[in-house]
């Protein structure tokens, strides 16, 4: 996808800071910029050029880079930011030496995060635009996906975005952004906007691209202080006898569905639906004691009551937690 207004032409507030074929030249600025590079051209030294602009506003910076002959890119790793990468044209391969290797196309993106090193070969003439975002705010956004109280290291995988949907939505806010800095947008006069603004595409990273959450340390396993697990547990308890999905438990807990079931997994070593069938069991198990001897309730309208289609499942379900058949609690 090519980003309107972003090339060696940039108008608007894209600052053009390097076009030259002067590779020390191009490689300090650069590294003033990011962090210190190392910068070398594979091909012929003769067809070296280089591009970069870079605008923004308070929380965000925006930049295209391009290299006109086939160069390796080594930085050094990011100290206080992350990059959201995008190709325009052309192809790279962006390598994390012993974790990762993958080779980006136009439209697709990847994250560098500060706590790898990695390298990228730029074909000749391949251009990228980056999103640039502080890294407290996007360890903030990465614990609150999460349900964390506390820090979280924001590690990403190099996958890029993680369905076709995830694709669409960081498209749509990766061009809002970008229409701010290249037009006359409020955000660049507006911090309440700009924050705004922001925190929304740091919160849309999180939901859009594989966040690494191996080892974080505010996770602690068997203990229910989760809080968007805690959310989704009350809303199950409260509504168990209403339709509910995985997608209302999550928009309760306020994250996504997968960083929902993930909590589940760490934290209570279950499935947000698992744990809402148990309250229905738990419910109808009560409901079955209470009718004993009551020739009008039957075990169907009770599993149907919360929730229980299947009267096969049910009974199964039933079977396992209780050791008996319902049919038997409601005998008495």
């Amino acid at each position: 996808m090519t980003e309107p207004g972003v090339g060696p032409e940039a108008p608007g507030n894209m600052r053009t800071l390097v076009l030259s074929n002067d590779l020390d030249e191009t490689r300090e600025i650069i590294s003033s910029a990011y962090s210190p590079y190392q910068l070398s051209v594979l091909g012929d030294p003769k067809e070296f050029s280089a591009w970069y602009a870079e605008g923004g506003f308070p929380g965000v910076t925006v930049s295209g880079l391009q290299y006109g002959a086939e160069t390796l890119v080594a930085p050094q790793p990011l100290d206080s930011y992350l990059l959201v990468c995008q190709l325009v044209r052309g192809r790279v391969r962006v390598m994390s030496p012993g974790r990762e290797e993958r080779v980006v196309g136009p439209g697709q993106t990847y994250v560098l995060d500060p706590y790898r090193s990695f390298q990228v070969h730029w074909a000749p003439g391949a251009r990228m635009t980056t999103v640039r975002l502080d890294r407290e705010m996007v360890e903030r956004a990465a614990a609150d996906a999460l349900g964390i109280d506390g820090s979280v290291r924001a590690r990403f995988s190099l996958n890029g975005t993680t369905s076709a949907a995830a694709a669409r939505s960081w498209a749509g806010i990766s061009a809002a952004v970008h229409r701010e800095v290249l037009g006359e947008g409020v955000a660049r006069s507006s911090p309440l906007v700009a924050g705004h603004l922001t925190q929304s595409t740091a919160a849309i990273l999180m939901q859009t691209h594989e966040l690494i959450t191996q080892g974080v340390d505010a996770q602690r396993p068997g203990e229910v202080a989760h809080p968007a697990v805690r959310r989704a547990m009350a809303l199950a308890e409260e509504r168990a006898d209403q339709p509910l999905t995985l997608a209302d438990l999550a928009a309760a807990a306020r994250v996504s569905p997968r960083a929902l079931q993930e909590a589940f997994r760490r934290h209570v070593d279950s499935t947000p639906l698992g744990y809402l069938r148990e309250v229905r069991l738990g419910r109808a198990h009560q409901e079955l004691v209470a009718a004993r001897g009551d020739g009008d309730v039957t075990v169907a309208e009770v599993a149907y009551r919360w929730g229980f289609n299947n009267l096969g499942r049910f009974a199964a379900y039933y079977q396992q937690r209780y050791g008996r058949p319902p049919s038997r609690t409601l005998r008495g």
